[in-house]
């Protein structure tokens, strides 16, 4: 008798794990909705002051049952992090995901008195909040504007928790705030973005131009917020030096131009499900408020945003590492539930990532009746500044007004909750 091959005992042993695994699958996710309570969704309702305060926030059904059909069940999900929140880097889209996040969890967002900045000009000091009412609270989360203080934040936070932020081309950075406010053109004595690079181009070293508008805001933005001095700005090897720094005290930079493989990212480390990540794409500025720009301006502006072209490319090689790193650790599992052809790679994150596009473009399809400028919204929907986009949304929809509600909306609940627990600790 011919004893078989030891090819056919590995295809034998790889089919029979197959098969294991997936009645190991099926049977976990059997049980875990078998064992979840039901969802309790939002009210539907018309009236944004009902809107505001509707809790507990869900996720639109439809949305969310076909979620349930492909997403997986993770392990410890964190409740407690930071997020350095950049200029014009899509954050105000990363902050809507996670205000969503601490109003379902019902979590205590770090807020100042006022306002919706932790710091401008000075680096962020625990300190700053002692004139809130709620400042002695055990605080959650982390996530407005500031100038990054890593040690100051682990304070405030009481604890070490994950850290994450989001980086985007420093041209298109300074290019958005340049069109987000008209004032910052008027700072600058010019007409236009073509002037601006006019005047950088003839002196790049001009002290005007590296003076910030309303002291906080300017050139190398990205380097500013995150907390790095303007003196070493045009200095690489201190910059490399504090790049590196800012590389150890983050978990995890995003970039903005990679926004869903940034949230698959962002669900692994926090160990999220793609329920707390689908999203709109928040504070775009209106296609008017743009201008072409020749490739000789655009290395006009990149050469004077030196700090932050070295940041940004640092940051996106590290990125594609970290891309890379996810994809090899799940290779082997990924291939026997989703095998790859013969000259095709299999790819993790391209995987997660087309999912996650899926539940975005059901979420607008659902969610979204009409794409208009910011001065035609009211209410809960209204930005502060009218040079943006925004979402008539559909508000007999169930769970989709929280993915447009603005920034001011989210922080008067935030506030109203601080006060809440302070006044009546109990």
């Amino acid at each position: 008798m011919r004893l078989p091959s030891v090819s056919l005992n590995r295809r034998c042993f790889k089919w029979c794990l197959v098969v294991a695994l997936a009645f190991m699958a099926v049977s976990a996710i059997h049980w875990t909705f078998l064992l979840s309570p039901a969802p309790t969704y939002i009210t539907p309702t018309r009236s944004d002051s009902d809107l505001i305060m509707s809790f507990p926030y869900s996720i639109p059904y439809k949305v969310d049952k076909s979620l349930n059909e492909s997403s997986t069940t993770s392990f410890k999900t964190y409740r407690k992090f930071a997020f350095m929140k950049n200029h014009k880097c899509g954050s105000s889209t990363i902050e809507n995901i996670i205000f969503r996040f601490a109003n379902k969890n019902h979590l205590n967002i770090v807020l100042p008195d006022s306002g919706n900045y932790l710091s401008t000009t000075d680096l962020f000091n625990h300190k700053s909040l002692a004139n809130a009412k709620w400042k002695d609270l055990p605080f959650d989360i982390f996530s407005l504007h500031n100038r990054w203080n890593r040690n100051e934040v682990m304070k405030v936070l009481d604890d070490e928790v994950p850290t994450f932020t989001i980086v985007r081309d420093p041209v298109e950075v300074f290019v958005s705030m340049f069109h987000y406010q008209d004032k910052f053109r008027e700072f600058y004595g010019v007409k236009d973005i073509h002037d601006m690079v006019v005047k950088i181009k003839e002196n790049p070293s001009a002290p005007e131009l590296n003076q910030r508008w309303m002291k906080y805001v300017g050139r190398n933005q990205m380097s500013w917020d995150m907390g790095l001095s303007p003196e070493i700005f045009d200095n690489e090897v201190a910059m490399k030096s504090e790049i590196e720094r800012l590389d150890r005290e983050f978990d995890l930079v995003m970039v903005s131009n990679r926004m869903d493989e940034s949230l698959v990212l962002l669900m692994h480390l926090l160990h999220w499900g793609f329920k707390d990540v689908i999203h709109l794409d928040l504070n775009r500025r209106k296609p008017d408020k743009s201008s072409a720009l020749s490739d000789e301006e655009l290395d006009v502006l990149s050469n004077w945003l030196a700090a932050d072209a070295q940041l940004f490319k640092y940051f996106y090689r590290r990125f594609d590492e970290r891309v890379a790193e996810l994809n090899q650790k799940y290779t082997s599992v990924f291939d026997l539930f989703w095998p790859s052809g013969a000259d095709e790679e299999a790819n993790y994150v391209e995987h997660q990532t087309k999912m996650l596009k899926e539940a975005n473009r059901e979420l607008y399809d659902l969610c979204v009746v009409q794409e208009v400028g910011n001065e035609k919204l009211s209410g809960v929907f209204k930005e502060t500044n009218d040079n943006i986009m925004g979402y008539v949304i559909n508000k007999e929809e169930e769970g989709c007004a929280m993915f447009a509600m603005s920034e001011p909306a989210f922080l008067k609940i935030f506030r109203k909750q601080l006060l809440s627990q302070a006044l009546d600790p109990s």
